[in-house]
């Protein structure tokens, strides 16, 4: 005879996890596996989706960008210093944070040719080491400035996020994290969140206009250093927590779930969605670029420009 206190402890500790389990299923089939498209690299990151699904991704340890066309063989597409974050802006360029360059930059996907995007604010070094980077609407952008020290370079200024406008203003936006890193912006540019990877933290901003952020939220406690970040168009959050894998979690801050070793993701410094129906995680694990089928669909670059 089962005690009934005994059960409803039981039952209080069992049903959550369950029930946790159930949405990532919803999310990712039970047994799928990661599936590697790519070896060999330095350190990758800032994996990046052109309108058609297929992925750019950078190395920042061998200083060059490489580029998945989806159902192909990865191929090199140019060199960039210090390479790290990347994203796709309306105009279909890929905007590239140069880290040890000290600025971003933009690469015309057909021409490989690159503009600078922003560099410095006086003439001189103005940034410590741009790590992320996210497109609005009017072509303006938010960037992170960690520094990791990638090149061994003195951190210059207080490690915060920056906003530049359409025509290069630049302002400093945020000051609570204590190394930004990931950052992101929804598709209707309503909300931003910024990964704090020292601090373990996501916050999120209202966004009132370009550059305009209020409402300043601690969002998720993860307990893991997050990295990079995207959304499915449910609005789950998935964010790369180096070794702890990608964690999932849904638009009120809960968490739905892992994809870790278990999956075939032993790390995971930033993702994507992309492929034809934008419906595969891709993900950059030190020296390999990953990929896993999932149920649901990413949010889209911002540009239609059909890239080849």
């Amino acid at each position: 005879m089962k005690h009934p206190i005994l059960s409803a402890v039981l039952f209080a500790f069992c049903i959550p996890s369950a029930f946790s389990q159930n949405l990532l299923d919803a999310l990712v089939a039970p047994g799928t596996q990661a599936v590697v498209l790519g070896e060999g690299y330095g350190f990758c990151e800032g994996p990046a989706a052109d309108a058609l699904g297929n992925i750019y991704f950078s190395d920042g340890a061998k200083d060059t960008i490489h580029f998945y066309p989806y159902g192909q063989a990865v191929q090199k597409f140019a060199d960039s210093l210090d390479a790290n974050g990347m994203m796709f802006n309306s105009l279909g360029e890929l905007g590239v944070c140069e880290g040890a360059a000290f600025q971003v930059v933009a690469f015309n996907p057909r021409t490989k040719k690159k503009r600078s995007l922003i560099s410095n604010i006086t003439g001189e070094r103005a940034f410590n080491e741009p790590n992320d980077l996210t497109f609005d609407a009017t072509n303006g952008f938010y960037f992170t400035d960690p520094n990791y020290k990638h090149r061994g370079q003195e951190t210059l200024r207080k490690e915060d996020v920056y906003y530049v406008s359409n025509v290069g203003e630049v302002s400093c936006v945020s000051t609570v994290c204590k190394q930004p890193n990931g950052i992101l912006l929804t598709p209707d540019d309503k909300f931003l969140y910024v990964a704090d990877c020292a601090g373990k933290l996501i916050y999120r901003y209202k966004v009132d206009g370009p550059g305009e952020l209020s409402d300043e939220r601690l969002w998720i406690d993860i307990g893991a250093h997050p990295d990079g970040m995207t959304l499915d168009t449910q609005g789950n959050l998935y964010l790369a927590c180096g070794p702890a894998g990608v964690l999932i979690y849904d638009k009120e801050g809960k968490k739905i779930g892992t994809l870790s070793k278990e999956h075939g993701i032993p790390y995971a410094s930033n993702c994507v969605f992309g492929g034809p129906n934008f419906s595969i995680l891709y993900m950059t694990s030190v020296d390999k670029f990953l990929g896993i089928p999932t149920k649901t669909t990413g949010i889209r670059s911002r540009h239609v420009e059909l890239v080849p």
